[in-house]
């Protein structure tokens, strides 16, 4: 209930429409009704002699006309009544429909912004493909628990009280014995709908892991081919693929036999009813008409319930869904602005860390760290693998929290500042290039789309990427494609530290940024850093030391904090850890 009352929740900018909706709902349920009606009192006067015969509607005789003038007036009342029940029918449809549209158009924007709000450590335990289910998928399911349950509850609910008035209003003691079968119709509705939310729980998880296989083979689809495991992967897929079918035969096995059920239940009422008027009529007590008008409303009466129990089933799948979005939207925030924060526009004397520590749950990573970088100070860190390098850069514009001590630049702690505002003061540029399937120019400008395409061509040039960027078929108009594939290696990091030129930051996060490229691609890729590291504030992490020998400063991680800090040769005559890593990388054994 708690699960649903937050989906009605999404509703009321649809007010208007709803009212609308339910307005044609009452109508559908009204001209329902009298078209149930009308059947015994037009039996009772096509098959009479009597050329003034009176139709009864409702319980009163409201006219009589003569029976030439009735053959053309029975026709029109008949067509009337469809017309009205098929224009409320198509009105009910079509704004509900736009109710339905309009709350997953709502809730995929809410869940895709809340997604892109969680902190780095949610992504990092949380596979992309579970995630893509849940905003396609999971919502998909849940606009059967919005428009098409809501409509079908309404417009049936409504259906059933003015069948059942009409019903009562024409015996109220045969409406007794047509509704002996209903209370048992209960348990088996209740018991198939929890039923029907378990098993729509599990589909939508093996939903999430069939979508995370297909998102892990396509983005690794170069490693799938070069190590032959099309066939292993494969068969990964179709062993997720055969539980989600087994899966979604479980449910169609309980939509199956919820169905008979009901028409099985329903029978045993019409049984009774059957067998109750027929005592009726023989004893004088019922006329045929009355019975005729009564037998018609009782089969449309049951069809509202039987399309009840088939919405009862979409209500608990739409619910389980709701509750796995919900999960998501629950998960608090990264705080963007907490209560007095202040605005970072610059780093002016330094950044400092006070005694930083930090865990991942009961692993510590970093313990005890301090440190004082002056502005405009190039810091290199180097490290074995495993030291917490990328941990140690990923503090600084909070990716991750410290669990101890202070992150403070020019003496404020970097908690206390907005977000947005601290990491606007933050370029990085990292081993994992990321690119979108944008143009040369859109992603030279991401984070501010309104520069020029001067500053652009600026940024690029100082990059050392104009050059190759002006051989592409449309130049910076050129799309790329996802994660940049349509470029090589080198091209692809020129980009993105031409994105970190025209960001224009004082603060610059270099994470192993060319660990990956060939020589020739480097000494380019060196020649962008060089002009992008000038008059900042750097943050470098380096696999290859020869590249930080001009560092300021050097520090080696080790043993969860800084063992050794110091220029290259002063590190090097100390014959500590730096000297051994570096002996290490250009050791002739």
């Amino acid at each position: 209930m708690k699960t649903y009352l937050r989906i009605l929740k999404l509703l009321p900018p649809y007010k208007t429409q709803f009212i609308a909706a339910f307005v044609c709902m009452a109508a559908f349920a009204l001209s329902n009704g009298a078209m149930a009606y009308l059947i015994g009192p037009v039996m009772k006067f096509l098959f009479s002699n009597e050329a003034g015969a009176p139709i009864k509607f409702l319980p009163l005789d409201l006219f009589t006309v003569p029976k030439e003038k009735m053959l053309v007036a029975i026709p029109l009342i008949i067509i009337g009544v469809a017309v009205v029940k098929g224009l409320s029918s198509y009105g009910q449809s079509y704004f509900m429909g736009y109710i339905g549209q309009g709350v997953v158009r709502d809730i995929r924007k809410k869940l895709y912004q809340h997604i892109l709000s969680l902190p780095v450590n949610y992504f990092s335990h949380t596979p992309t493909g579970v995630l893509m289910s849940r905003l396609t998928n999971d919502v998909g399911l849940l606009q059967s628990a919005t428009s098409e349950t809501i409509s079908t509850v309404l417009k049936q609910g409504l259906t059933i009280v003015v069948l059942a008035g009409v019903v009562i209003s024409l015996d109220w003691k045969l409406a007794l014995a047509a509704s002996v079968a209903l209370p048992l119709s209960v348990y088996p509705m209740r018991r198939l709908g929890k039923k029907m939310k378990k098993i729509s729980t599990q589909g939508q998880v093996s939903m999430g892991a069939l979508t995370a296989l297909l998102h892990e083979a396509i983005a690794g689809i170069r490693i799938v081919k070069a190590f032959c495991m099309e066939g292993y992967e494969t068969e990964r897929f179709d062993k997720e693929n055969v539980r989600f079918t087994k899966n979604q035969l479980r449910t169609i096995k309980v939509r199956a036999i919820s169905s008979p059920l009901m028409e099985t239940l329903g029978a045993v009422g019409f049984a009774i009813t059957i067998w109750y008027a027929a005592y009726r009529i023989n004893s004088g007590t019922l006329t045929a008409e009355a019975f005729v008008s009564f037998f018609a409303s009782v089969i449309m009466f049951y069809q509202p319930i039987k399309a009840l129990n088939g919405v009862n089933l979409n209500i608990q799948q739409g619910l389980s869904a709701a509750v796995r979005i919900f999960e998501v939207l629950d998960i608090p925030k990264e705080v963007e602005k907490p209560s007095g924060a202040l605005t970072l526009s610059g780093v002016n004397t330094a950044v400092e860390f006070k005694e930083v520590s930090f865990k991942y749950q009961n692993d510590h990573v970093l313990s005890g760290v301090n440190l004082s970088v002056k502005k405009g100070e190039l810091i290199a860190i180097v490290g074995s693998s495993g030291a917490g390098k990328t941990t140690f850069v990923n503090l600084i514009p909070r990716f991750y929290d410290v669990t101890g001590g202070n992150i403070l630049i020019d003496g404020t702690d970097i908690r206390d500042l907005s977000l947005k505002s601290l990491r606007s003061q933050i370029a990085i540029v990292s081993q994992q290039i990321i690119l979108f399937n944008d143009t040369v120019k859109g992603n030279i400008a991401y984070g501010d789309l309104k520069k020029s395409d001067a500053e652009i061509t600026d940024a690029a040039k100082a990059a050392n990427a104009h050059d190759f960027v002006s051989r592409l078929p449309q130049g910076y108009d050129t799309l790329i494609g996802e994660g940049g594939v349509r470029l090589s290696g080198g091209e692809r990091q020129r980009l993105s530290i031409a994105r970190a030129i025209l960001k224009n930051a004082p603060l610059l996060i270099l994470d192993e940024a060319t660990s990956s490229l060939d020589t020739e691609s480097e000494l380019e890729v060196q020649k962008g850093l060089s002009n992008l590291m000038q008059g900042r504030t750097t943050f470098v992490i380096a696999h290859r030391l020869s590249t930080v020998r001009n560092a300021d400063r050097i520090i080696v991680l080790s043993g969860r904090g800084i063992k050794e800090m110091g220029k290259h040769d002063d590190l090097m005559e100390s014959g500590g850890e730096y000297s051994r890593l570096y002996s290490m990388q250009f050791s002739k054994v």
